[in-house]
């Protein structure tokens, strides 16, 4: 072994041996705002109940109702947001879209709030014209998915925010099959490398990042959050299947979800399949 060899294989080393660490912080949610298309008093009974299941929301300062007649199209929504500068939106799918609402969409208002809003977005259960009741109890179980939780300190802080004394959280990074399979054809084709042992080292090292960064967040909300029972789940898979199987068999509340890379301003594929999706459970867009 030659001194460049030995030098990159410290390299490597050291990199193994660093572990990414999560960074708790309180989530300030002072002002939220609430989007209808129902009449402002309509609008009232729902904040309520919203209040009754996810706890954190009980002790915001302000909230601004947006009712039917508040607003005329996405653009005066927009410059009243705008205004209200809120740090939580709370609305549903297909605002204003009674007579038909696209089964493969969010509708023209969800679809604009998340592409141009900072704040997070809440999307209640169901329609705005088929509405599904929210629970007067709290929200027992919170989850956050993503396929690349090393680092997403946002993401857990929201999930532990959201979580009511008494209920679990689990934190969920699945490594996409799809993505994996491709960088592994393309190893394949380089005759140099062991495609066996790539793919073993490989999946190995991915899967233990993830488990390394979570295994320091869940020290961390333990630690905290003492009388929350906290989770995580790892695991490689196809993203919108492994997502709902795992929604389902921990009978969900509230699912966490990242809408926005850095550099994109839509929201992102996965995010907005699951969002269509999953139309039955309250999902938390960051």
């Amino acid at each position: 072994m030659d001194q460049r060899d030995q030098i990159d294989e410290f390299e490597s080393m050291f990199r193994r041996a660093e572990r990414e660490a999560f960074t708790f912080a309180e989530v300030p949610l002072e002002t939220v705002s609430l989007v209808t298309d129902q009449p402002s008093e309509q609008a009232e009974a729902v904040r309520e109940q919203l209040s009754a299941f996810l706890p954190k929301l009980r002790s915001v300062r302000t909230w601004h109702v947006n009712g039917r007649g508040d607003y005329a199209d996405v653009r005066s929504l927009m410059d009243r947001l705008g205004a209200q500068s809120p740090d939580l939106v709370v609305t549903y799918r297909h605002l204003f879209e009674e007579s038909l609402v696209p089964q493969h969409s969010l509708g023209v208002y969800l679809d604009v709030l998340t592409q141009v809003l900072s704040s997070p977005v809440l999307v209640l259960p169901g329609t705005a014209a088929d509405p599904r009741p929210i629970d007067g109890t709290p929200g027992r179980c919170v989850m956050a998915v993503t396929d690349h939780i090393a680092g997403d300190d946002r993401l857990i802080i929201f999930g532990a925010a959201m979580t009511p004394d008494g209920g679990e959280m689990w934190l969920c990074h699945v490594e996409d099959d799809a993505v994996f399979e491709r960088y592994m054809r393309a190893i394949q084709r380089i005759p140099e490398i062991d495609t066996p042992q790539a793919r073993t080292l490989i999946e190995r090292q991915l899967l233990k990042e993830a488990g390394d960064f979570i295994e320091t967040a869940l020290t961390e909300l333990r630690a905290r959050r003492p009388d929350v029972a906290f989770h995580s789940s790892i695991a490689r898979g196809r993203h919108l299947q492994q997502y709902r199987q795992l929604a389902e068999s921990h009978n969900v509340d509230l699912l966490l979800v990242n809408t926005k890379d850095d550099d994109q301003l839509a929201m992102h594929g996965m995010a907005y399949a699951l969002s269509v999706e999953l139309i039955d459970r309250m999902l938390l867009l960051l």
